[in-house]
């Protein structure tokens, strides 16, 4: 049985025929899994090898698969980093930083989509008073509360805050221009929207009256 370890079997190949296509394509795979950071494909890492560099290619893989990473894979990794091959593991820096990059843009490019969405929804909901039109009473009943403070979110700066609100207020607002459901907090589903000073608010309700009007409602559509 071989006692050598899969990633020395490598090292050894790529340190008797550097600058070639093979140990190329060992090195890359050795330091894709000595380092996530530095993550080439598989398929790059092996397309071009012969069938004993791809024999040695499956039992690194299979190695850390089973064992993780160990001090043969550190020690190896580490003399391809600092001797061997540095140019590719700054290649695989700058491709991380090139992925990491590009995950930021998405998720900029989704917070301006949601914030777009939210807008569009809340000038929507602010613009056309027919979507606030549950009773004045069956909307008291749903913030109905023991306290003189109730909860709503609202949403500001790319993010949604919580506020403690004076549950008079709440009412008195209702009372002026009316309330409905509004739906665009991906964190709350269905919520009372009440508009206080220019501004929506997505305050708790009653989870029990609030399904039992939605119900009634569904049964006066059929």
């Amino acid at each position: 049985m071989n006692s050598v370890s899969p990633y020395d079997e490598a090292l050894l190949i790529i340190r008797q025929h550097p600058g070639t296509s093979g140990a190329g394509g060992l090195a890359k795979l050795l330091l894709s899994l000595y380092n996530d950071i530095c993550g080439f494909s598989f398929a790059e890492c092996v397309t071009g090898l012969d069938d004993r560099l791809t024999s040695v290619a499956l039992r690194m893989v299979q190695d850390y698969a089973r064992r993780g990473e160990t001090e043969d894979l550190r020690a190896a990794g580490k003399i391809l980093v600092d001797d061997l091959y540095p140019g590719l593991w700054e290649m695989g820096q700058a491709m991380a930083a090139a992925r990491q990059e590009t995950r930021k843009r998405w998720e900029r490019e989704e917070l301006e989509r949601e914030a777009a969405e939210i807008n569009r929804v809340e000038n929507e909901f602010v613009t056309k008073r027919e979507l606030r039109s549950i009773p004045i009473a069956i909307a008291e009943e749903m913030i109905a509360s023991d306290d003189s403070t109730t909860y709503a979110y609202h949403y500001s700066s790319f993010d949604w805050r919580e506020k403690e609100l004076p549950l008079e207020k709440v009412r008195a607002a209702i009372r002026e221009h009316g309330t409905g459901f509004v739906n665009c907090n991906p964190n709350a589903g269905y919520m009372l929207g009440v508009l206080m000073d220019g501004r929506v608010y997505y305050v708790h309700a009653d989870y029990d009256v609030r399904e039992r009007y939605l119900e009634s409602n569904s049964r006066a559509a059929e």
